[in-house]
């Protein structure tokens, strides 16, 4: 009886084997079968998507062209194929395949793409298409000196409701880790998303403008604007001294360009125009309220255009609606789409604007009022070309949207409803405060000794997130590398250029770099070509701010970098912003973060 039991004990009657081993097979099978399915259904979705995607370039092509008539039915053609891939990828089999473990989050992606993709087909262009005679760059495009603003009125409410849908299309498609996916399906899902967030935020800034336009350009009465084009050769934190201004005027939809100044002619003021406050007061000099050559070493533009405006209402009598500030730099990106534009003794172009206003004008016109003049004849030609309408629409405002993620155009108005949804625009210029959950890092460069010399200057950034620690904080640092490309003779070039030498020998650079950590974080390393740094505890905006001084010699290249933690619960993709030079400047880029 013992060894009967103990035999019962250790082995699994046969009839039981038997049993089990079919509930295996058929779990087996049952997988199998699923498998085959969904890589059968996720083929034929992938088809559909595919011709979808195809239709959506045509469909593109056709509202930019205004063809409304073909747009209609390339719309429907693209709706068919969209629920196509939806209706594949719906039903019980899929909302049981997306549960099952390690495939499941690949068919959910699978089902939410086609998913998504057909809302937006159904829900986001429909109202595109219905106005795609009117819809189209034309529409924000000035003709003859004017913008019709009554057509972009016309416009809004189809530009709302479709920003309103890819935005739900985007905040559907973010919830999908593309990385994680199985290979063939990583690639063709980072590529919606990638076309998705593109959708969204040219949908968000043409939604942002039809808003705004209409009674920013005079619809309700007369706007006036001041506009500095910022001097990257003697270099700031958003890009460089405001070397020159000019009044713009916009009524009912139409623009022109009034009193033109440079620096003389709106000189230093014997006491501040606003006050500073505590934390400004410890980071930058009292000259960023009494002089316009300082206003722009704040990286905070929105600061900036309320200190300019109240000068302007000082020095010149006159009340301005807001302030728009470019560099040459931009100016080169908008001549790409106007074509060349006459000046005295030549032409402007997208190649030669930015040595012949950074370095040309100050080598080879030693006069400072004739250098002003060149800045003067030359920013209003380029405003008469754009305001006439002349060029490309599309390389236009491809060339303004290049500018604003550079962060080298910027608008800040002193309508608080307006400034309050610019603040969400790259138009906005704003240094971040509290970002969050997203952890901001910043390093901006300012000439400290009254030089040219920033012309010759490179330089690049990258940040890292190195270590996810306790509390959602983030450990991160940055490595800078800045080079003086001026010839190793350049003490010989003209004084224009170099200085006096007054600050920094002539043909060298003195340069202030600030690096700002994120909200509510800190620095604690900070190093010069390996050797340790004094490591600031000024802060701005909730920001530690630290700051290194360099004089960089012809030829040299130096390297700062810094060690720094985030605030607590900031577990985000860090962002980095960084101020505009003569080079193109990648801004505001977004790297990867530890904790996640």
């Amino acid at each position: 009886m013992s060894s009967g039991r103990t035999w019962g004990r250790r082995h699994v009657p046969w009839y039981r084997r038997i049993t089990r081993g079919h509930v295996g097979l058929a779990a087996v099978v049952v997988l199998l079968f699923l498998l085959l399915f969904f890589v059968i259904q996720a083929s034929r979705a992938n088809s559909s998507l595919r011709l979808a995607a195809n239709q959506a370039e045509v469909l593109q092509s056709q509202i930019v062209a205004g063809d409304d008539a073909s747009a209609r039915i390339t719309l429907r053609q693209l709706q068919q194929s969209t629920a196509r891939a939806a209706d594949t990828t719906d039903g019980p089999m899929w909302k049981v395949g997306s549960k099952l473990p390690f495939i499941g989050k690949n068919i959910d992606a699978v089902q939410t793409v086609s998913q998504v993709t057909h809302d937006i087909a159904t829900d986001a262009l429909p109202p595109v298409v219905a106005l795609s005679n009117q819809i189209n760059l034309n529409t924000f495009s000035p003709k003859n000196g004017k913008i019709n603003i009554a057509e972009i009125r016309k416009i809004a409410p189809s530009v709302k409701t479709a920003t309103a849908a890819l935005t739900a299309a985007q905040k559907d498609l973010s919830g999908i880790d593309a990385t994680s996916l199985l290979a063939p399906l990583r690639g063709p899902v980072e590529t919606i998303q990638d076309k998705v967030d593109n959708a969204q935020s040219a949908a968000k800034s043409s939604n942002l403008a039809a808003e705004l336009l209409p009674t920013m350009l005079g619809g309700k009465g007369t706007r006036r604007y001041m506009l500095l084009i910022q001097n990257n050769a003697e270099i700031r934190s958003t890009g460089g001294i405001p070397g020159s201004f000019a009044i713009l005027k916009a009524k009912n939809g139409k623009l022109s360009m009034g009193e033109q100044g440079a620096l003389k002619d709106l000189p230093p003021f014997d006491e501040p125009v606003l006050k500073m406050t505590k934390n400004e007061s410890t980071v930058f000099t009292p000259t960023l309220v009494t002089n316009l050559l300082d206003t722009t070493v704040t990286p905070d533009f929105p600061r900036t255009g309320e200190i300019v405006r109240a000068m302007v209402e000082k020095g010149l009598d006159l009340n301005v609606d807001g302030v728009i500030s470019v560099d040459p730099v931009a100016l080169s990106y908008v001549l790409a789409g106007t074509g060349p534009v006459p000046v005295a003794n030549g032409t402007l172009n997208q190649y030669n604007a930015v040595p012949l206003l950074l370095n040309q004008t100050y080598a080879l016109q030693p006069d400072r009022d004739k250098q002003d003049d060149i800045f003067k004849v030359s920013a209003r030609a380029i405003f008469d070309v754009m305001k006439s309408g002349r060029g490309e629409p599309r390389l236009v405002i491809d060339g303004l949207v290049q500018a604003a993620s550079e962060n080298r155009l910027m608008v800040w108005s002193s309508h608080k409803d307006e400034q309050r949804r610019l603040l969400d625009s790259p138009l906005s210029g704003e240094l971040s405060g509290n970002g969050g959950k997203t952890p901001h890092v910043g390093m901006y460069i300012g000439d400290a000794a009254s030089t040219k010399m920033e012309y010759y200057l490179e330089y690049s950034t990258t940040l890292r997130s190195d270590r996810c620690l306790q509390g959602g904080v983030q450990q991160l640092s940055t490595s800078t590398e800045l080079t003086s490309t001026a010839p190793l003779k350049a003490a010989s070039l003209p004084v224009a250029v170099t200085g006096d030498g007054a600050y920094t020998p002539r043909g060298t650079m003195r340069l202030i770099i600030r690096f700002y950590s994120p909200y509510a974080g800190g620095f604690t390393d900070v190093r010069l070509d390996g050797k340790p740094q004094t490591v600031y505890a000024d802060s701005h905006r909730g920001r530690n701010v630290t700051k290194v001084l360099l004089t960089l010699k012809p030829g040299r290249t130096y390297t700062i970098t810094t060690s720094m933690i985030s605030g607590r619960n900031e577990p985000n993709d860090p962002v980095f912003s960084t101020t505009p030079g003569v080079q193109r400047t990648p801004n505001d880029v977004v790297v990867k973060s530890a904790c996640s």
